[in-house]
């Protein structure tokens, strides 16, 4: 429950938002040169340490939210951060080459967001706090969106897609066991 009374949703579903197409198109394998093909073979590891970060946060989010308490102090976060290092140490001391500038513009700004998500998590004190809540929400989901059309830039990459899981169905209840739904 929040300030006014509303169920707040866990911050998994909030993480269930549509993403828009990316705005540039992606690279085929057709068109890539070998410096391309290097850089996704050196880039990818930290990809995925990204986007481990930005679900370990989002899991000490829900945790935060259903347990009422804040995200500050909680173990989880320097796991998140030192994974987010270790990927911001290779992200930005690479060049990428022509193929690969947009894909690496997604991971810089990626980066930048999960951090700054961290930082907010580390100061949230109360879960049950919007403020606080919204703080850490927001660049998570920013990061995630990024690293989405980063992985729709290049080939080789991928994200979970939320609209194949569980999330994709809130917005059909559920029926009690037993009752037949009727289909429109």
């Amino acid at each position: 429950m929040n300030r006014i009374g509303e169920r707040v949703p866990p911050a998994a579903t909030l993480l269930c938002a549509p993403v828009p197409d990316p705005p540039l198109p992606a690279v085929s394998p057709e068109q890539m040169d070998a410096a391309t093909f290097a850089y996704i073979s050196r880039v990818r590891v930290p990809f995925e340490q990204l986007r481990q970060a930005a679900g370990q946060i989002a899991g000490v989010l829900v945790l935060a939210v259903t347990s009422q308490q804040g995200t500050a102090g909680h173990p989880m976060l320097d796991l998140a951060d030192t994974a987010r290092q270790s990927a911001a140490d290779v992200v930005l001391g690479c060049r990428p080459p022509q193929g690969g500038a947009h894909h690496h513009r997604h991971l810089v700004l990626a980066t930048r967001a999960i951090a700054a998500a961290i930082d907010a998590a580390r100061l949230n004190r109360r879960a049950a706090d919007d403020t606080a809540t919204g703080a850490v929400l927001t660049p998570l989901r920013a990061g995630y969106q990024e690293l989405q059309w980063a992985a729709a830039a290049l080939p080789g990459f991928e994200t979970v897609a939320f609209s194949q899981g569980c999330c994709a169905r809130h917005s059909v209840p559920a029926a009690p066991p037993g009752i037949l739904r009727a289909t429109a």
